[in-house]
């Protein structure tokens, strides 16, 4: 009987050690979990985790950019507004915090606190983002910018007023347009006849200042030359500008003028004196001349050229000088960081 008991007593032991074992490991985890909590109500690391993992990456990407600016990138390339934001890149890093999920717990945290101080730099403007926010705060009053104005032009505007009959739920609906291939600041000056190169409105060919008038235009933003410097030369065709600039404000004293550089041609396709070191010396001839007379001054030209100073192959659809919807693209970026400085 004494033999057996003996046998069984280091059972006993072993059970009452694994108990103790137990007992103890519970206790740590109970420290350990009040431990975790006391760390949560000082620095709430644990609930920014679980928030940056749970924001959807469409909804982060409003927070930083606004909510128009994503709409119109859902939308894909050739919207022409607000698509830029995303596509150039500046901002794809932004969200690389809240798509992020960490197997360390504190690669967890440092990557969620990265996702929420970037979101709180952009809120105090501290952050590369901020040009992004800043434009999409008050895209509204940009786009409005261009209610009432009219786009004066040549065959390479009239592509233009062809992009923009394509998005019609954009602001560039809102937009009028005065286009018609061969058209040039010498024959604008034309009177209205059987040869007439006049753009039509409301079914009819008119001089410009008098179509103007009629659409009752607040701003016009006028882009001529390139019919004209074999005719008239630099010198001959900023004087015929400046001449029908005049008959526009003779005609409409409150209408704003605006003056956009003439875009370049694609490389060794020059021809007499339409080259591009030609517009290039033609648009700073019509910058100083809207400085001179406090006129606007858009530059498009350059924001489509490549490295040489050329117009970029990739935004050319003719060989020439046509442009493609991709350009379009480029103006309407141009345009609209124009009227946000210009509001």
């Amino acid at each position: 009987m004494v033999t057996k008991m003996k046998k069984n007593w280091w059972k006993l032991g072993v059970a009452m050690g694994i108990a103790l074992m137990v007992m103890a490991g519970n206790c740590r985890l109970d420290a350990a979990a009040a431990e975790a909590k006391e760390g949560e109500r000082e620095t709430g690391k644990s609930s920014v985790v679980k928030t940056a993992r749970q924001i959807p990456i469409d909804v982060s990407l409003k927070m930083v950019l606004g909510t128009e600016a994503v709409n119109k990138a859902a939308e894909g390339p050739g919207t022409g507004d607000g698509i830029k934001y995303i596509e150039n890149g500046e901002n794809a890093d932004v969200t690389d915090g809240l798509e992020t999920e960490s197997t360390e717990g504190n690669e967890a945290i440092k990557t969620s606190d990265a996702a929420v101080n970037e979101n709180e730099g952009t809120e105090e403007g501290s952050t590369p983002e901020e040009g992004a926010v800043a434009v999409e705060e008050n895209a509204e009053e940009i786009d409005a910018y261009f209610d009432d104005s009219v786009f004066v032009g040549d065959s390479i505007m009239l592509g233009f007023r062809n992009y923009a009959m394509k998005r019609q739920d954009t602001f560039l609906s809102r937009m009028g347009f005065l286009a018609a291939g061969s058209f040039s600041a010498n024959n604008a000056l034309w009177e209205v006849g059987g040869e007439s190169v006049h753009p039509v409105f409301q079914g009819e060919q008119r001089q410009i200042w008098e179509s103007i008038s009629l659409m009752g235009s607040r701003r016009a933003f006028i882009m001529l030359g390139m019919n004209d410097l074999n005719i008239t030369g630099l010198d001959g065709t900023c004087e015929i500008y400046e001449e029908l600039i005049g008959k526009i404000k003779e005609a409409n004293p409150e209408v704003e003028i605006h003056i956009m550089s003439m875009t370049y041609i694609l490389k060794g396709k020059e021809a007499g004196k339409l080259n591009n070191d030609t517009i290039r010396e033609y648009n700073g001839m019509l910058k100083a001349m809207a400085e001179e007379n406090g006129w606007g001054y858009v530059d498009v030209a350059n924001a489509l050229a490549d490295g040489n100073g050329d117009l970029a192959e990739e935004y050319c659809s003719d060989g020439f000088a046509h442009q493609n919807p991709e350009a379009y693209d480029v103006w309407v970026s141009v345009l609209r960081e124009y009227a946000g400085e210009h509001l």
